[in-house]
């Protein structure tokens, strides 16, 4: 049975086989580097980004709408010619690797290969992703190329074409530079991992999991929906691959059991994208974050951890809030009875996470946890009968991951590029100048142009990729203002996540939308963002409270989390228009202000908000006893 992708062409006969072999080619190889060691950087690098954009070549078309049951004889020729840039660094390796950047003159064929291993990955980052991605690409080239006839701050003198293709294509600073780097290890070895996993019924384990977990709570499908999404999105690094994953099967549960069709698609939607957040695999994000930062990868999960709880448990309470309201029941105990049943025929699937977990404490790469993690997942499944495949459904897991990652690794080369451009450039400090200049260095405005600039750049763009975009541009800004390099990369990272449920392009929205039935897709998308409404602000809450990123002691740490918890439900009560029982409009402003006092940080606030929403939630507790009829 042939494997098929979302987004790329649905091939078949000897199209489909050549497809299907060279992607398990690449999988091998990377494979094959893990246990026995990589070729020189240059040499490795160039061969990734061979494979990977000769792949896109193959898999998608020109045109959404051109045909895609065969590829065309140009789209073979270009996935050849993809392979030209690698070939060039193996075969000149000694020179190019000891020659001076930017003082030795460039060969007529560096001239050359540059150009078709820069222009062959922006096409092939076209076809994956859309135009946003290689649209930015040309405007810095172009404001790398012609600076003297831009304006204002981006006025500059021009940087010649012959240094630009010297500092992008032969060194590893350009498209061979780290971000690359990190796609052909950390990123390519995660994603593969959780592809592996889900052939390997690693859905129905976090799907029993959450069944016994939330099951018997009242609403308990829609709580069930917001744990599985959010532990299985941890491996899957997209919001919508983890909608159609666990919201194939929770959304129709969901509108079987009472909640609305609309409400059972956005919160599918809004649980599906706090995956990426959640430790220890964070979709793999982490590992750009820890990049960027030059923080150590297990001090950004750690720092991750606490976000991610008051992300879910946001989505959670707006859940319990609309159960409560609608008099929505738990799961009926034939499928509690059911999960138990499963549980055990699948709870040997979960021991490949302990592994990641046991290998990176124990100092391994995560590179290397990952690798082990496939492996221990492959031998696993094997030996319970429930989850045993052939060699047919191996290979079939190791092609559906190897094509997952195309479009992820496509946006990695061209941010790649973008970033050794404005490296050269020097547009990104000037930018961050100019940013401060119009918030007059206020911190609040800042915080709140870079969600906003977040938010609208990671519209329908990859996680990864919307985030290392912004991060270039918004993230020293923060910095500058005092915030703490991981504080502000989690904050940038986090909307990145968030721009996936937000209209008008909201991708996870629209995917639960489809498989609930709802005709208008972009409602669902603002019932996601009215109903997000705490997630929204949940950035917001942890630069206030350093201590909730694990910056602090103790005491401020397990304060900050008690704090913001309730500040959540007050948030989330208001809302939803109900507490204990429904909340008039006066209550229901009294609840957000409440919610905004706890959140803001500070003790007197803290104290404000507690109070306040004591007295609501005892109110309530008391009108309603009384309005309980005398027997």
């Amino acid at each position: 049975m042939a494997v098929e992708v979302s987004g790329q062409r649905k091939l078949s006969g000897a199209h489909y086989q050549v497809l299907r072999y060279l992607t398990l080619i690449v999988i091998f190889y990377h494979l094959y580097t893990v246990q026995f060691g990589q070729p020189q950087v240059l040499m490795f690098r160039s061969l990734h980004v061979a494979m990977y954009t000769s792949l896109a070549f193959i898999a998608y078309g020109v045109l959404k709408s051109a045909t895609q049951d065969r590829v065309p004889w140009y789209d073979y020729l270009l996935s050849a010619l993809a392979f030209a840039p690698a070939v060039f660094m193996f075969l000149d390796y000694e020179r190019v690797s000891t020659r001076y950047p930017y003082v030795e003159p460039l060969t007529t064929l560096d001239w050359v290969v540059g150009l078709i291993a820069i222009v062959l990955a922006a096409e092939a980052c076209r076809r994956a992703l859309g135009l946003t991605l290689t649209l930015m690409l040309l405007f810095f080239v172009g404001h790398a190329l012609f600076g003297p006839y831009f304006p204002s701050v981006m006025n500059q003198p021009a940087i010649g074409p012959e240094r630009l293709i010297d500092h992008t294509f032969m060194t590893t600073a350009g498209l061979y530079g780290s971000l690359t780097g990190l796609s052909a290890t950390y990123v390519l070895m995660f994603v593969l991992f959780g592809a592996i996993l889900d052939c390997a019924q690693g859905g129905k384990f976090f799907m029993n999991v959450s069944a016994l977990l939330a099951g018997r709570l009242k609403g308990g499908s829609g709580k069930v929906a917001v744990f599985a999404s959010g532990l299985f999105g941890s491996i899957s690094g997209s919001a919508v691959a983890n909608v159609y994953a666990t919201g194939s099967f929770t959304i129709p549960l969901m509108i079987r059991t009472g909640f609305r069709p609309r409400f059972a698609a956005a919160i599918e939607a809004i649980a599906s994208s706090s995956g990426q957040l959640v430790p220890p695999i964070m979709g793999s994000a982490a590992f750009l974050i820890a990049d960027f930062t030059g923080v150590a990868y297990f001090e950004v999960v750690k720092a991750a951890a606490i976000p991610a709880f008051l992300y879910l448990f946001a989505v959670y309470m707006m859940v319990h809030f609309e159960a409560s309201k609608n008099q929505i029941p738990a799961m009926s105990d034939d499928i509690i009875a059911g999960a138990k049943a499963d549980f055990f025929k699948y709870v040997h699937l979960g021991l490949p996470l302990v592994v990641i977990v046991y290998l990176l404490i124990d100092g391994r790469s995560p590179y290397n946890a990952a690798y082990w993690g496939i492996i221990s997942t492959l031998v696993l499944a094997q030996v319970f009968p429930a989850t045993r495949m052939t060699v047919a459904g191996v290979l079939n897991a190791f092609e559906t991951g190897g094509r997952i990652i195309v479009p992820i690794a496509m946006s990695l080369f061209v941010a790649a590029m973008i970033i050794s451009t404005i490296e050269l450039t020097g547009l990104g400090l000037r930018f961050t100048a100019l940013l401060l200049s119009v918030t007059g260095g206020d911190l609040t405005i800042t915080l709140i142009l870079v969600m906003l600039s977040c938010i609208i750049l990671g519209m329908g763009l990859p996680t990864a990729a919307a985030y290392i975009i912004v991060a270039i541009f918004a993230a020293p800004a923060l910095i500058k203002l005092g915030i703490s390099p991981l504080s502000a990369h989690l904050f940038v990272f986090y909307y990145a996540i968030v721009s996936a449920i937000t209209p008008p392009i909201a991708v996870a929205a629209y995917a639960a939308g489809s498989i609930a039935g709802d005709k208008n897709l972009q409602a669902v998308g603002f019932t996601a963002m009215r109903l997000g409404v705490a997630v929204y602000l949940v950035p917001f809450i942890f630069i206030a409270t350093p201590a909730l990123l694990l910056e602090g002691s103790w005491p401020e740490i397990a304060q900050g989390i008690v704090t913001a918890s309730v500040g959540i439900i007050a948030l989330a009560a208001a809302a939803q228009g109900f507490l204990t029982r429904s909340a008039n409009p006066a209550l229901r402003l009294l609840l957000a202000v409440s919610a905004v006092c706890l959140l803001v940080g500070g003790d007197l606030t803290d104290l404000i908000g507690f109070a306040l929403f004591g007295l609501i939630w005892g109110f309530q507790i008391v009108s309603k006893a009384a309005r309980k009829p005398v027997t």
